[in-house]
């Protein structure tokens, strides 16, 4: 009969039964039918109660292998999403050393910035010290603006004045219209408006010279005018009359004049080619007026055969050359009317430097430009414009001085 008494468990199988069902609880590391085996070995299959503990201890350890299942699963997952934390943590810190980078770049800016700044500030406090300082000036100017307004009014004022005087002058009464024209260029080309300062144009030489000939001048007024006249360059003997119409030759030596019971001697070079400016240069039978048609003409007549056009419309250069000609008595007495070319170029340089350079009461020199031009100071003696200066303190100064120049019109009205 067999024994059915339970058989106490041996110790050494206990401490197996415990290491393999701890195992199992802590890693499911056995199957379990080998452990049903194996419990069935130990514990004996007869046994109801061991059967019992057997089937509860395989219902547990189902349990636990399929909450140790669920557990893999869920530390699988867990691993997955550390997985993933790691990629973002990884993805974070890559972000946050590029962060990290900008943010050291932003700083450098920063401290860039901060010292334009500082620049910028002492720059502009600097900008405000100038503002301030304009704005004083433009003050400053702004007065001096209204005064300089208050003189401009008075100087257009006079302008007008001036003008009214100038429009007055600035007319021709004797030359032709083909006279005025070919006038107003030799005077110009004589004395032109350049860098320098003003010319003919601007003083009125032309107009000048125009109401000469329309006065005394033009007329000969004052000149002695009979015979006997000599034609420059005259060589040999000619013969004039006397005042009293005898004729007389003319050898190179010395002719008596009869008038009356009183006799003139009166002594001839041997030649009419007498000094430039002197009083017996002039030796035609016409008047100024005609004097100054005829030579006009002349100039007209050899400037278009030398240089292609009236004098009016050559160039400077041929002007200039044109007039250098006359002196030369480069033209014929026939391009000239029998007029000797230097004794015309004499007159009209005379004239153009009158016209320049006289008292503007005699109608050139207009707003006395001429006299400015070269520091004349007319009849200002040294205070005509309070300018404190005494006739003698003026000889005696080892420099000289420039005053304002005063005409006569000035002076005798006694005002500017």
């Amino acid at each position: 009969m067999a024994d059915t008494t339970t058989k106490p468990m041996d110790t050494k199988d206990r401490r197996s039964f415990l290491k393999i069902g701890g195992g199992v609880v802590v890693g499911a590391a056995v199957a379990g039918v080998a452990t049903i085996a194996y419990y069935n070995g130990v514990i004996g299959n007869n046994s109801s109660s061991s059967s019992s503990t057997v089937q509860s201890l395989s219902s547990q350890l189902a349990t636990t292998q399929s909450q140790l299942s669920d557990t893999q699963s869920s530390l699988s997952n867990a691993q997955s999403t550390i997985g993933a934390l790691n990629s973002q943590l990884s993805d974070t810190q890559s972000s946050l050393s590029n962060a990290q980078s900008s943010l050291s770049a932003a700083n450098s800016q920063n401290a860039g910035l901060n010292s334009q700044l500082s620049s910028t500030q002492a720059s502009l406090t600097s900008a405000n010290g100038q503002i301030s300082s304009l704005q004083s000036a433009v003050t400053s100017a702004n007065g001096q603006v209204t005064s300089l307004q208050s003189q401009v009014t008075s100087l257009n004022s006079q302008a007008s004045s001036l003008q009214g005087s100038v429009d007055s002058q600035a007319a021709f009464l004797t030359l032709n219209v083909t006279e005025q024209t070919e006038l107003l260029a030799i005077a110009s080309a004589i004395i032109p408006t350049d860098s320098t300062g003003p010319g003919a144009t601007t003083a009125g030489v032309a107009y000048f010279i125009d109401h000469q000939l329309k006065g005394l001048y033009g007329h000969a007024g004052n000149v002695f005018m009979d015979s006997p006249h000599i034609p420059a360059n005259t060589t040999g003997p000619i013969t004039v009359n006397d005042f009293e119409g005898n004729p007389v030759t003319y050898t190179g030596a010395t002719v008596t004049f009869n008038v009356g019971s009183t006799s003139y001697k009166v002594v001839y070079p041997a030649t009419g080619n007498v000094r430039v400016g002197a009083g017996t240069r002039y030796q035609y039978l016409w008047d100024m007026r005609e004097y100054w048609r005829l030579g006009l003409e002349g100039i007209e007549t050899y400037a278009t055969a030398a240089y292609g056009g009236a004098f009016e419309t050559l160039s400077a250069a041929n002007q200039t050359a044109c007039l250098t000609d006359l002196w030369n008595n480069k033209p014929t007495l026939a391009q000239f009317n029998d007029i000797l070319p230097s004794d015309f170029a004499y007159e009209l340089f005379f004239m153009v430097w009158n016209g320049f350079g006289m008292d503007p009461v005699y109608g050139g020199n207009w707003n006395m430009v001429g006299w400015k031009y070269y520091g004349f100071n007319g009849v200002n003696m040294g205070n005509f414009f309070n300018e404190g200066l005494t006739t003698k303190e003026i000889m005696v100064m080892t420099k000289p001085v420039t005053l304002n120049p005063v005409s006569l019109g000035q002076f005798q009205k006694g005002s500017v």
